[in-house]
This record gives structure tokens, C-alpha cells and sequence, in this order.
């Protein structure tokens, strides 16, 4: 038999794992960025769910996002996050970035009170947008964010758009976030492709980085299924 590896926190995405050396690393923080539609909101539900089933209590933090339509749209995939936040095992939250001036306190008390130990927040590039006027603010406030998460020992993934589709040619450039800081100051970044190997209509994923990690790093076809993201095999 394997030995477990406490040091990574497995996704539990079918075909995922396999591509980062069996999971996230355990502290850190993740990227998942792409285009509109791309499904980066997906993975970040299946995520929880996943983590949920393997006894870790989840916040899934939303800055935007309407609450029931998370729920709603975890019922599509088998997902019951209404029973699952009776049970409190998951917490969903909507902070304000300009409305709230103390959110470290509110993601302290939530961590602490509940045993949370994995926090998606979906999606970052929302609360820079409080900051885009004032780009070295914004860098600040995000690096006080994961450091923050990272000593209360929670895992993190972090969602954020771009406009667009991310090119699967590295090469090109070009930011990762609308805020062009995420992905900078993230452990691992990967990118959802809705335009994928064999063209339009094919999806993929790529892990552009991720520290301490021995990765792929070729882009890999994805479908999402009923039952939520597969990656399927090389």
C-alpha cells in the first residue's frame, strides 16, 4: 500500500491529481483563472464538495456571486451544499472589500470558530477591483490576504477572470487576472481553456506553475460532465 502523503491536499478532480503530483500542496495558495464560462466556478465546487468528504470544513468566500446560485448550481452535480451547510460543514460568505475595512477579523473569527482549514474565495479579481486605482494598494492587500490564510493554516483557491480566452502559447504574455497581481503572488496557477487541443468547443487545462511541485505542463483536454469536471488521460 502508498504511503499518504500529508503534505498535499488532494482535488478529487477525476484525472487532476495526477498532473500535480497527487494535490495541492498543503498551505498554499491556488490560482484558477480563465475566460468567462470556462468553468472556473466549477472547480471550485466540485473542490469543496470533494474536501467536504474527506472531513476538512470549507468557507467558500464570494464577493459578488448570488449565495442560492452557488447551492442551485451544486444540485446540477449531485452537489447538496444546503444539507452540507446545516450540517456546517461548509460555510458560504459574501464579504464587501469596500464596504468592510476589517476582513481579517471576519475570516479569523469564521476560521477559528468553525475549523475551517480550506477557504475558496470566487472570485479574487473582485476585491481588486475595489483597490485598481491604486495598484501598490492592491498588491499590499492581497499579499496581507494569503498571509493571513496561510498562518491560520488553511489551504487556499482562489478563482479570477480574464477577459477573453488565455492562450495555450505561454510565450505570448499577457495577464492572468483582470488585476494582473494574482497570479504573481499565488503558489500554483492553472488555466481553463474553452478553446482547447483540437480547436473550438474542446476544452483543456494547464498548470501554468506550482511550487514545490513536478508538474505537466502541456495543456490537457477536460470535459465537464454532469457529474462535474473530468481531465482526461495523456
Amino acid at each position: 500500500m502508498a504511503k499518504k502523503d500529508d503534505s498535499r491536499i488532494p482535488s478529487g478532480i477525476p484525472g487532476f491529481d495526477a498532473l500535480i503530483e497527487g494535490g495541492f500542496v498543503k498551505g498554499s495558495v491556488n490560482l484558477v483563472t480563465g475566460g468567462t464560462g470556462t468553468g472556473k466556478t466549477i472547480f471550485a465546487l466540485q473542490f469543496t464538495y470533494n474536501q467536504i468528504q474527506k472531513g476538512r470544513n470549507v468557507l467558500y468566500v464570494s464577493f459578488e456571486e448570488n449565495l442560492e446560485g452557488l447551492v442551485g448550481d451544486g444540485l446540477l452535480f449531485g452537489w447538496d451544499f444546503e444539507k452540507l451547510q446545516k450540517e456546517q460543514k461548509v460555510f458560504f460568505s459574501t464579504f464587501r472589500p469596500v464596504g468592510s475595512p476589517d476582513v481579517a477579523t471576519e475570516f479569523t473569527k469564521l476560521v477559528k470558530t468553525y475549523g475551517i482549514s480550506i477557504v475558496i474565495i470566487d472570485s479574487i479579481s473582485v476585491m481588486a477591483l475595489a483597490f485598481e486605482e491604486n495598484y501598490y494598494k492592491m498588491r499590499k492587500e492581497l499579499y496581507l490576504l494569503i498571509d493571513l490564510l496561510k498562518r491560520l493554516g488553511c489551504t487556499c483557491l482562489f478563482t479570477a477572470e480574464i477577459p477573453g480566452e488565455a492562450s495555450l502559447d505561454v510565450t505570448t504574455g499577457g495577464a492572468l487576472s483582470r488585476d494582473g497581481v494574482s497570479e504573481f503572488v499565488a503558489d500554483s496557477v492553472i488555466t481553463l481553456h474553452n478553446a482547447g487541443i483540437g480547436g473550438e468547443g474542446d476544452r483543456a487545462i494547464r498548470v501554468l506553475k506550482m511550487r514545490r511541485t513536478s508538474h505537466v505542463k502541456d495543456p490537457v483536454q477536460m470535459d465537464i460532465t454532469d457529474k462535474g469536471m473530468v481531465v482526461k488521460k495523456q
